[in-house]
């Protein structure tokens, strides 16, 4: 019966708890009674018997709390509505009393950031010294590292000096052989497209020479037609 109460009442909703746990206590019993009365039979049940009698124990109870909890959602509703009516007053209350409090600390905030900011104040005048005096050290510590650095920066300007004319020393043979080997190469393909590119120039000179002797004749005939048109156009024109 323990665990029908548990199980029963983990998905009861907080709303009908105190109904639906007198229902299914109610509940519990009466199916624990009726397992009472059957194990008191003459004949002694068997293991499938106690099984079959589980079984249908569990889903008359399952049956039960369905049937519970529909029966009582009415009253649940009805509940939570007279919950909701019986608290308006002391909601209504409560968000009186915090707007009446927000308007009461509205100046309150105000004094309190002047006093904040005078705090604040307070601390930066005390840690300015301090500050100062910290800054001016280091100040001094970074002047004699720059005085300790300075003739190695120099030393090192000198020495990449020397190296880049080493570097060019040992570039120059190899630039120059590159640009050897692409000037050949160069060569070859020149020498190489030279026949193509004076076999491209025979053709397009030949197809411009047959455009032009096929395009004159019309031209001519074009220029005829359109003659009388122009001497009178200008005619026209000149009066």
């Amino acid at each position: 019966m323990y665990v029908c109460l548990t199980l029963s009442l983990s998905s009861t909703s907080p709303q009908s708890f105190i109904m639906k746990f007198l229902a299914l206590a109610l509940t519990c019993l009466l199916v624990a009674g009726s397992q009472a009365r059957y194990l008191q039979a003459d004949e002694p049940p068997s293991q499938l018997d106690h099984a079959k009698a589980a079984v249908m124990s569990l889903n008359n109870l399952h049956s039960y709390a369905q049937t519970a909890s529909s029966s009582l959602a009415p009253y649940s509703e009805t509940f939570t509505n007279q919950f909701l009516e019986a608290t308006k007053n002391l909601r209504e209350k409560v968000m009186e009393d915090v707007e009446d409090l927000r308007t009461k600390l509205e100046p309150k905030r105000e004094e309190l950031q002047q006093v904040l900011q005078k705090h604040v104040e307070e601390y930066r005048q005390q840690l300015e010294p301090v500050l100062q005096e910290y800054a001016a050290k280091h100040r001094d510590e970074m002047e004699t590292l720059r005085q300790k650095l300075q003739p190695l920066v120099e030393e090192m300007h000198k020495k990449v000096q020397a190296n880049v004319e080493e570097t060019k020393s040992v570039l120059i043979p190899m630039v120059e052989v590159v640009r050897t080997k692409v000037t050949q190469r160069l060569e070859e393909l020149k020498t190489l497209a030279a026949p193509y590119a004076e076999e491209y120039k025979e053709q397009l000179t030949k197809v411009m020479s047959d455009v032009k002797d096929k395009v004159a004749p019309h031209a001519q005939e074009l220029q005829g037609k359109l003659q009388p048109y122009t001497e009178d156009l200008q005619s026209r024109l000149a009066a």
